[in-house]
């Protein structure tokens, strides 16, 4: 009875919020955009370099100036208001510069090929619309230019590492198929194919069998977060069809959407703190003794998971992706990993540089690393002086709610990322919340901190045999949590239409109880699939096939950015926004993207893992020598857990 009651409310509150936005949500029944210019007017690409071998082509930002006298600079003008509309008084052209002579009365004086197409957009905008005009180029390409330079040193040397490892893989994979002599040897148990396909599908037991299922989750927040990324570049992308994602971004359920794909990714930091927490507590159990030396054995091996793949990745992006574009579109797309690489060996690129970074998704582990490191401390401070254990997580719970709403106040912030078009034809990295809110340490320190209260609780349920099934004031606090995080995401359909001029209290507030929703109330079903591990939708998550993509998921995600990018850099034409292209390019990045990933696992993450192991491993401190056999066990399998999934 009290389920259906629950489900009833929630249901209640679900249709009011559907009436609420029908009734904010504009009258669509007009199509102005029908009126007005054409968003992006690109000439054929391949037909102008196939028509010269000198060929010559520009994309050119043709800026229309005002004309109170034109009724269709009026009509512009009215559109382009509306901060979730394209600005139309900002044309883009494909100029095919030889076709400029046909257009152009009398070539420039100074007649460069960016001055060529400057005069030639500003007279096909005059011709077609009768409005003046002022050009900026923004990128050229000829047949000049696609002839990249020599190739360099890191190129070289990257070539030099695929070659070593290509070769390392091969011959022991060889060696070990065929019996050959050297079998045993280090290098062909960590290099050999065969070897580490089979550790792929081992589903090696764990002492934490009802925690199973955090691989599943990650799994499935993996494939939901890859699925956006793998459509977040057609936004940018120049359009025939812009006006579809205008009617999306007026649309009145958009911004729960939006909200949602800006906070998927919170679940990620929500189970790294229950993993940390868990795993620190039963060392705790087995160690009462307090010993410094853990803490830095946490680090060493987690850069040993972490770091191998992460820097082929970064070193692929620095020298060979440079160079894997066509067309005059691929600009749109640059990344900095030529100058900003050392950022992200260090894990501070969500702070140095965070508007011109090295693959871009990869924020996520300079963030969860400095997690780690702060979680850690926690723990150890709570290991050193448990009775203050308490006291500190009173300190997180009032970090969660109050650090987000400082900043969001402080920087004149929006309570979470508004589509505004102006801003997305850009770059949203460029926006204000992007940098001060959704990538750094300080404000998703407050989830990671809920995961690791979570993990304390359960560990501490489990350690006193206690349940929750029966708890009626478990149940309680679900449900509470569950309309918590229903009625927050439903309000962002209220939230204004663009940045307010000054800084409101109300918005820093909601922005920070948004963002702990999502902790709050994935922390609570957590908690409750730890202890039943036997539902259905628990089960599901620790299904074999789940398990096993859970060891590839941390390659699928550091490869993503650049699966994801040299795909639209290669694309030469305006695309249409529909359901076929969505499909397709969506279908082809899953693909590559897993694919790459499972590569990237069985020839670089288990290789170097394997040889890191065997070689440190006899060189890091020890806490406690005297631990029995089966305890010893029990902690090398809960390692396994801290292999997080990475955004």
């Amino acid at each position: 009875m009290m389920v259906s009651r629950n489900i009833s409310i929630l249901a209640t509150v679900g249709v009011f919020i559907l009436a609420v936005g029908v009734w904010c949500e504009e009258d669509q029944t007009t199509e102005p955009w029908r009126k007005l210019p054409k968003l992006y007017d690109y000439d054929d690409f391949d037909d102008c370099r196939r028509a010269n071998p000198e060929y010559e082509y520009c994309v050119v930002k043709a800026h229309l100036e005002e004309n109170t006298k034109s009724a269709l600079w009026r009509q512009i003008s009215r559109y382009s208001a509306d901060p979730r509309h394209y600005r139309r008084d900002v044309l883009e052209l494909g100029i095919c510069v030889d076709r400029c002579n046909a257009i152009i009365d009398r070539p420039p004086e100074n007649d460069t090929r960016t001055n060529r197409a400057s005069s030639c957009s500003t007279e096909r905008v005059w011709l077609n619309y009768a409005l003046n005009s002022t050009s900026h180029v923004s990128n050229c390409v000829s047949a000049e230019t696609a002839d990249f330079p020599p190739v360099g040193l890191p190129e070289i040397l990257f070539g030099a590492l695929f070659g070593i490892l290509l070769a390392l893989v091969i011959s022991t994979t060889i060696i070990d198929v065929k019996y050959l002599t050297g079998k045993d040897a280090l290098l062909v148990k960590a290099f050999s194919l065969s070897t580490n396909l089979s550790k792929l599908g081992a589903l090696s037991s764990r002492s934490r069998q009802d925690l199973l299922f955090l691989d599943g989750a990650r799994v499935v927040t993996m494939m939901v977060i890859l699925l956006c990324h793998a459509t977040i570049p057609m936004i940018r992308f120049p359009l025939k069809n812009p006006e579809i994602l205008e009617q999306q971004f007026v649309s009145w359920w958009f911004p729960i959407a939006l909200a949602g794909n800006t906070y998927t990714v919170q679940i990620f930091f929500i189970i790294g703190g229950v993993v940390l927490a868990v795993n620190f507590m039963d060392h705790i159990k087995a160690h009462a003794k307090f010993n410094l030396s853990y803490l830095w054995s946490k680090i060493i091996n987690r850069l040993i998971r972490i770091l191998p793949v992460y820097a082929i990745v970064i070193f692929f992006q620095a020298s060979w992706y440079q160079r894997m574009s066509d067309g005059p579109i691929a600009y749109r797309y640059k990344d900095y990993c030529r100058d900003n690489w050392w950022t992200n060996m260090l894990f501070v690129n969500n702070y140095i540089n965070p508007n011109e970074p090295c693959a871009q998704f990869t924020w996520y582990l300079g963030a969860d690393f400095q997690l780690f490191l702060a979680g850690s401390t926690i723990m150890m401070v709570i290991w050193k002086f448990p009775k203050i254990t308490q006291s500190i997580i009173y300190t997180m719970i009032a970090f969660a709610f109050v650090v987000p709403a400082v900043i969001i106040y402080v920087y004149n912030l929006d309570a979470t990322v508004l589509v505004l078009s102006r801003y997305i034809a850009n770059e949203i990295r460029e926006l204000g919340y992007y940098i001060n809110i959704y990538v750094t340490f300080e404000s998703n320190a407050g989830n990671y901190f809920f995961g690791m209260i979570m993990g304390l609780v359960y560990h501490k349920l489990v350690e006193s045999g206690k349940k929750i099934e029966s708890s009626q004031s478990f149940k309680a606090m679900f449900f509470l949590a569950a309309f918590f995080f229903v009625a927050m995401n439903a309000m962002t359909v209220m939230l204004p239409r663009e940045q307010l001029e000054e800084p409101y209290l109300l918005t820093a507030v909601f922005g920070s109880l948004l963002k702990s929703s999502w902790g709050i109330l994935f922390t609570f079903l957590l908690l409750f699939l730890s202890f039943r591990p036997e539902c259905l939708f628990a089960s599901f998550l620790q299904h074999p096939i789940m398990l096993v993509a859970a060891k590839i998921s941390y390659c699928v995600y550091v490869v993503q950015y650049t699966v994801i990018y040299l795909i639209y850099r290669n694309v030469t034409t305006p695309l249409m926004h529909n359901a076929f292209n969505m499909i397709f390019f969506t279908s082809v990045v899953l693909f590559i993207t897993l694919l790459t990933g499972l590569l990237l696992h069985v020839c670089v993450e288990v290789p170097f893992m394997t040889l890191f192991k065997e070689l440190l491993e006899p060189k890091l401190p020890h806490p406690i020598s005297t631990v029995s056999k089966k305890r010893a066990d029990c902690q090398s399998t809960d390692k396994t857990m801290e292999h997080q999934i990475i955004r």
